[in-house]
């Protein structure tokens, strides 16, 4: 009993597992038994997904497997391969396209996918590190830029056999354009393009197409007679770059250091000229056998040479034939002395030059160069007062030697002389005074001015006029006549004299050679003589002040006035007092000290100029006696008879005080006669200070009324002071 519940449990176990194993197994397994063409649809993972989904497949017949859904990318490619007499036989393609029998079924694992090594710019969402498989991703670039696949996913996927066993790998699938799932074979990029770029439209691309790829090089070419910058450029991709056309490209270029460079403005076809073909002599810089328009070259030669032009550019074009019969295939500009771009009519040359002279420092040289062509003419010139020995210079040549039966020249100069003719120049061109006043000889009076004068040079001295002028306009009350003569001079010496001018007066001296050149001019004043004598002097019986006229400055300026006071009895006649006052030339009045009753005063007043002292005005007036017994200031000559007493009797009286004092002045001792000064407050109404000179006369000169001494010098500092000189009778 026991025995058999044991099997009957056995049965119950076993009953299930060939069940399982009956529906492992793709069919019968009759031993021996032919099977039908095909294979039945496998039962392997239920998460797998069979396309084309049949229950029966034909031999060879291939299907593909996925994961999840049929739209999921493809886990392998099978095919049902032989039946085998116990079971079907299925086959599996690997990458290389090779099929191998399957040991194992194929099911659907779990795993993960790193982040993909894709272009940088292309942008992963959700984004991660890593993902799951079958996880669906979005792909997008910058700035509109589309990528090459805009959905991925990362799918399982079946690598190949090694000992009989399928390997299984991982990989990323991208839809494509018509949403089907494509294995991504390269990186996902973003897709960059350039239209054909709208530059100058004789510029040739090669390849010649409407839109470029990214990174795609064209190489850039022109017509003949012109070229670019560059000749290569290519299409890429550069964040903020300018989009051309409906592409998100740019071009670049190779620069001359090999360094891709973006290209700002459009291109143009350059203009080019050849290397001209001049004197062989001729040396360019840059050296170049082609020079692109506008390029500025150098041009030098040989030392003794000089091109006929110095700088040139490169115009483009083509040049006409010129009158020389000169013909080019490209125009030339050639850079002339004015710094001015002319046409180059005729082929530059290396010509001979000549160093600038080292001759005086002094001389002006027009043109001023350091080097000269052979013939061509300089003018000299030197500072005011000067004249170059020659006036007109030129380069030349002269055999100096013969060297192997070929003369050997030198540079020479030539100058033009008086005739029009050109002379050797054998010695240096110097700056010569050629007009020259001797020294010494110029003498100024008061009328005339006269000079010696020599010159060295025939040539600058020939067709002299001399003149003498008013140096300006005269103006009333000193008015000059102008001078009109004009005298010429002849030869290589002589004396010229001004006709008869007027003292104080400025002239202008001048020499010249018609039509504007000046020799010598000099501004001279005559000198000054005494000055006429003042019109008008008064005396103001109201103050006692004496008053004049002022002298106008024209036989000298007025230095100041002096004044003479000289008093005398009204009686007799004898000499009382005498006083000399200077004052400066802004003074035109003076009140003298109180007088003494019953004198006589005799006033001159004459102008001083640095010459002396001119002509005198006189005035004669006399004092008298108030009633109070007080001197006040001249009376009329109609007084009344009570002051013609009063006067009869100081009359009296200084008639015995002057008999008195003449008795006196016997008894004085000699040195009585020196010279003695008082400093004197000033007198009221006067507005200066005075110095008294003071002088004793002998008796017998008293009665004469004469001078004691000489007449004090003059002496006139700036500004003058008022001074007064008196003599006095004790």
């Amino acid at each position: 009993m026991a025995l058999q519940l044991l099997a009957l449990n056995f049965l119950l176990v076993l009953v299930p597992l060939l069940g399982a194993q009956a529906q492992e197994d793709t069919g019968p397994k009759t031993q021996g038994v032919p099977r039908e063409t095909g294979c039945p649809k496998p039962r392997w993972d239920p998460s797998l997904r069979f396309v084309p989904e049949k229950m029966f497949y034909g031999d060879k017949e291939e299907l593909t497997l996925s994961c999840l859904t049929g739209e999921d990318p493809p886990l392998a490619v099978i095919r049902c391969a032989a039946w085998t007499g116990w079971e079907y036989v299925w086959e599996v393609k690997d990458m290389q396209g090779t099929w191998h029998r399957m040991e194992m079924r194929l099911t659907c694992t779990a795993g993960t996918c790193q982040k993909p090594l894709w272009d940088k710019r292309v942008t992963l969402v959700p984004r991660k590190g890593n993902y799951t498989l079958n996880e669906e991703l979005r792909l997008s670039c910058p700035e509109a830029v589309k990528p090459s696949f805009t959905k991925a996913k990362c799918a399982r996927e079946f690598l190949g056999v090694t000992s009989g066993k399928p390997v299984f790998g991982v990989g990323w699938w991208g839809r494509n354009g018509t949403g089907a799932w494509t294995r991504i074979e390269e990186p996902v990029a973003c897709v960059v393009k350039c239209s054909r770029p709208q530059w100058d439209p004789d510029l040739r691309l090669i390849p010649e197409q409407g839109v470029y790829e990214e990174e795609e090089e064209v190489k850039l070419s022109c017509p003949e007679g012109s070229q670019l910058p560059f000749q290569q450029a290519k299409c890429v991709w550069r964040a903020q770059a300018v989009a051309t056309g409906e592409h998100k490209g740019t071009w670049i270029h190779r620069n001359n250091l090999g360094r891709w460079v973006r290209i700002a403005r459009p291109i143009k076809c350059i203009k080019t000229c050849q290397r001209p073909l001049w004197d062989s002599a001729l040396r360019l810089a840059p050296h170049q056998e082609v020079y692109t328009e506008n390029e500025e070259v150098m041009l030098s030669c040989p030392e003794g040479f000089k091109p006929s032009f110095t700088h040139v550019r490169c115009a483009g074009g083509v040049q006409a034939l010129g009158y020389s019969g000169f013909a080019d295939r490209t125009t030339w500009l050639g850079k002339n002395s004015t710094g001015a771009w002319i046409h180059i009519e005729e082929p530059v040359l290396c010509l001979e030059m000549c160093q600038k002279p080292s001759w005086d420092t002094r001389l002006r040289l027009a043109p001023d160069q350091e080097e000269y062509s052979r013939n061509e003419e300089v003018m000299l010139s030197c500072p005011k007062g000067f004249e170059p020995s020659f006036t007109h210079i030129k380069c030349s040549r002269e055999v100096q030697s013969i060297s192997t039966g070929k003369p050997v020249y030198r540079e020479v100069w030539m100058g033009k002389g008086t005739g029009g003719a050109w002379t050797r120049i054998h010695s240096m061109v110097e700056c010569v005074e050629a007009f020259q006043v001797v020294p010494g000889t110029l003498e100024v009076s008061t009328t005339s001015i006269k000079l010696n004068w020599t010159c060295s040079l025939p040539d600058a001295c020939q067709r002299m006029q001399a003149t003498c002028r008013l140096a300006g306009p005269s103006s009333p009350p000193c008015e000059a006549e102008e001078v009109k003569a004009k005298e010429m001079l002849h030869g290589q010496k002589g004396t010229f004299t001004c006709p008869p001018l007027q003292p104080f007066t400025d002239y202008s001296v001048t020499i010249s050679v018609p039509p504007s050149t000046i020799l010598f001019t000099r501004l001279l004043r005559t000198k000054a003589t005494v000055p006429e004598k003042p019109e008008r002097l008064w005396l103001d019986a109201s103050t006692g002040t004496l008053r004049w006229q002022a002298l106008p400055s024209c036989k000298g300026e007025i230095l100041g006035y002096q004044l003479n006071v000289t008093a005398r009895s009204a009686q007799d006649g004898s000499f009382l007092e005498f006083q000399q006052v200077t004052v400066n030339s802004s003074v035109t009045q003076y009140t003298p000290p109180r007088q003494m009753p019953g004198s006589k005063y005799t006033v001159t007043v004459q102008g001083l100029t640095a010459a002396g002292a001119g002509d005198a005005s006189h005035l004669e007036f006399q004092a008298y006696v108030s009633v109070s017994g007080l001197f006040s200031c001249p009376w009329p000559w109609t007084a009344v008879t009570v002051v013609a007493v009063l006067s009869a009797m100081v009359m009296l009286s200084a008639g015995i005080l002057w008999f008195a004092l003449s008795r006196r002045r016997k008894a004085l001792p000699r040195k009585a006669e020196e010279d003695h000064y008082t400093e004197l407050q000033p007198y009221e109404n006067s507005d200066h200070y005075c110095v008294i000179k003071e002088r004793f006369l002998a008796e017998e000169d008293a009665g004469r009324g004469g001078w004691a001494g000489e007449r004090p010098s003059l002496s006139l500092p700036l500004p003058l002071p008022v001074l007064e000189s008196s003599g006095t009778r004790p």
